[in-house]
């Protein structure tokens, strides 16, 4: 095999690799709890960028909530929201983006508490979103099987070659 063929077959090996941990390490995050939301707005700049990927720990007690934490809460159109506590009542929490002016109110209960945020990867949302969408399943799709096929026709060719045990 020249070194082109080689030089090719472990960048395949490399990716294929890559792309299998960082499944693992999604499906590990998952069934502990945590769960990863795209940011969508720019409500948290700084702290979190619009277009991050942030995991929010669903296992989190509400009880154990403090003033300063960022936490993630359902509003009254089902939308996923992730902002920061800035004072709790016997009603809730009163949230407000960093990037706000203005207080949410009072608008994280038990019944809409989703949990807390506890990192976030700027973003890595954006490809999340784009995978997302029909065009980006198909693209991703397609790049997944010319990835397979690569590495099948790079693939050491040992047919006949028998090895002395």
């Amino acid at each position: 095999m020249n070194l082109f063929l080689k030089v090719i077959k472990g960048f395949m090996n490399s990716l294929m690799t890559l792309v299998l941990l960082i499944g693992i390490v999604f499906i590990a995050l998952y069934i502990i709890g945590i769960e990863p939301f795209v940011v969508i707005s720019g409500s948290m700049e700084p702290t979190i960028h619009t277009g991050s990927l942030s995991f929010i720990n669903k296992h989190a007690k509400y009880d154990s909530i403090k003033e300063n934490d960022v936490i993630a809460f359902t509003v009254a159109t089902g939308d996923r929201v992730t902002h920061r506590v800035i004072k709790i009542t016997g009603e809730g929490f009163e949230t407000k983006g960093d990037a706000n002016d203005a207080s949410d109110g009072i608008s994280t209960t038990r019944m809409n508490f989703i949990g807390k945020n506890i990192f976030s990867i700027p973003y890595a949302g954006y490809g999340v979103r784009i995978i997302q969408t029909p065009k980006g399943k198909i693209i991703l799709g397609t790049i997944i099987v010319i990835i397979l096929f690569l590495g099948l026709a790079i693939g050491d060719n040992k047919k006949g070659k028998r090895y002395k045990e």
